[in-house]
């Protein structure tokens, strides 16, 4: 299964009680749920990592790592998941986000995105209401279908493993 590979990718809690740039979470950065690879923790950080791959802010992987603490899901998975938006992926994911959130917002502005005017960041005045209310939708559409097809992943393996032994 995954489970096994992934356990010998992830550091030991061991190693990790060494790691100086964990500290500044201090001990709650050892609780065993963080670490471990079992369905509630994992579950919990493929949906925190998702919610916060769609974010427009700086510091996704501080902040998803905050709500894994926050909501004992897996730290490791939380902060790779973040990796979803990376720098070929952020003008499609923003440019969707920006087009979901229009249709979600009252905006009197005759702004008009055309696509030769793909620098966000140039825009960024006229744009981050419905930039951000889309990057929101999209968060939480994202974090709440890898939280149930994890659920149910992890579901259908147990199963299947229980009907082997079974046989």
């Amino acid at each position: 299964m995954i489970k096994n590979v992934i356990k010998r990718l992830f550091p030991k809690l061991d190693t990790v009680k060494e790691e100086r740039i964990l500290k500044i979470f201090g001990p709650a950065v050892l609780q065993p749920n963080l670490w471990h690879i079992n369905k509630k923790s994992v579950s919990r950080g493929f949906a925190i990592g998702a919610f916060c791959a769609f974010l427009p802010i700086p510091g996704q992987m501080i902040v998803a790592s905050f709500l894994a603490i926050t909501f004992a899901g897996n730290l490791p998975i939380s902060v790779i998941l973040t990796w979803i938006s990376n720098p070929f992926t952020y003008t499609p994911i923003f440019y969707f986000a920006y087009k979901l959130g229009k249709i979600f917002t009252i905006n009197e502005s005759s702004f008009e995105l055309k696509n030769e005017e793909i620098n966000l960041m140039s825009n960024i005045m006229h744009i981050w209401e419905p930039l951000l209310v889309g990057s929101i939708i999209l968060a939480i559409i994202g974090s709440l279908i890898s939280y149930i097809l994890i659920r149910l992943y992890w579901r259908y393996y147990v199963l299947k493993i229980w009907a082997k032994r079974k046989n």
